[in-house]
């Protein structure tokens, strides 16, 4: 039998069927390939959700400027656009929706470099109706039940004012309110990574400056106090390890995490004066890096006016210390 001939005589099963809503979910289904596209708009259908389908990213990009959805299943092998720069660009403009990436092989090497792309499920294919609907209502009902981590998708008349939100394949911990003064400078050479981790903390409601080299990070630590300094190791211009020498060698005494793919372990180790807080090492989740930022600073006793940048150390030097 072809496979609509196989949908015909397809009934969905108890575990199938969707929680009754209304209006129904909006499903958007983006592949290209026809057949596959065709079968899984049916399928859903017939169990009673609101589907349309795009025949590639560019396709869906479209689409989700003109309409709501409440979840969007994409491969990512796909002409104009590839799942993995549906996501980013999904990202970029601050657009949180849950997503299934359903395809061959999934982009892992994409999902380590970057961990705000992973999506709220993955199917491999060849996959079975019966796992497609489990993994549909599974993923709907979690975004359903998450008190106030999953926003409305904005409609097209709020994407020109859309407001500060993280990826949807990060968790949302519980928010948590800083002290106003707390400052905090992030050094990553990863675009992406910076701003992530730039709306992160600015949702409880810190200041985040960002820098992009070890040089960039030097010359705001000259420029400005912090209350602390988040830094990868491999920077061009000035390494991480580097970047905190020249902090400490200037009696900066702000507190430092150290997040990094490859963590200098063996240099770390032979400089204790480095006094790092805590290192986080890549992937993590935003939750935790929050939680390390939020641990940090309650046990820091350090007034901002102690965290003296180079232009001020000597005339008034940082006797103190903060510990943890």
């Amino acid at each position: 039998m072809t496979d609509n001939q196989t949908l015909l005589a397809w009934e969905p099963s108890s575990t199938c069927l969707p929680c009754q809503s209304n209006p129904p979910e909006h499903i958007l289904m983006v592949e290209d390939d026809q057949s596959i596209r065709q079968l899984n708009t049916e399928v859903l259908l017939r169990l009673g959700y609101d589907v349309d389908g795009a025949e590639d990213g560019a396709a869906a990009w479209e689409a989700l400027g003109a309409d709501d959805y409440d979840l969007m299943i994409t491969d990512n092998t796909m002409p104009k656009l590839s799942g993995v720069e549906l996501l980013k660009k999904l990202h970029a403009a601050h657009m949180e929706l849950p997503v299934i990436m359903a395809t061959g092989t999934l982009p892992q090497a994409e999902f380590t470099r970057h961990p705000w792309l992973q999506p709220a499920a993955t199917l491999l294919k060849p996959y079975t109706v019966e796992e497609l609907c489990r993994t549909v209502k599974k993923v709907l009902r979690e975004a359903e039940d998450s008190v106030g981590s999953s926003q409305p998708f904005l409609s097209a008349t709020m994407k020109s004012n859309p407001p500060p939100a993280l990826a949807t394949s990060a968790p949302t911990p519980l928010p948590f309110p800083p002290h106003p003064a707390h400052r905090i400078l992030v050094v990553d050479e990863d675009r992406d990574l910076r701003r992530l981790y730039t709306e992160a903390l600015a949702r409880p409601g810190y200041q985040v400056d960002a820098a992009a080299d070890g040089a960039a990070g030097w010359n705001a630590l000259q420029a400005n106090p912090y209350h602390l300094l988040i830094t990868e190791h491999d920077l061009p211009q000035l390494t991480g390890v580097e970047l905190v020498k020249k902090a400490r060698a200037a009696h900066m005494g702000l507190p430092v995490v150290m997040a990094a793919a490859r963590m200098p372990t063996a240099e770390l180790a032979r400089t204790p004066s480095l006094q790092l807080a805590a290192t986080l090492n890549k992937p993590f989740a935003v939750d935790t890096l929050l939680h390390t930022v939020k641990n940090i600073l309650r046990a820091t006793v350090m007034p901002l006016e102690q965290i003296t940048p180079l232009l001020n150390w000597r005339q008034s030097p940082f006797t103190g210390g903060w510990r943890i």
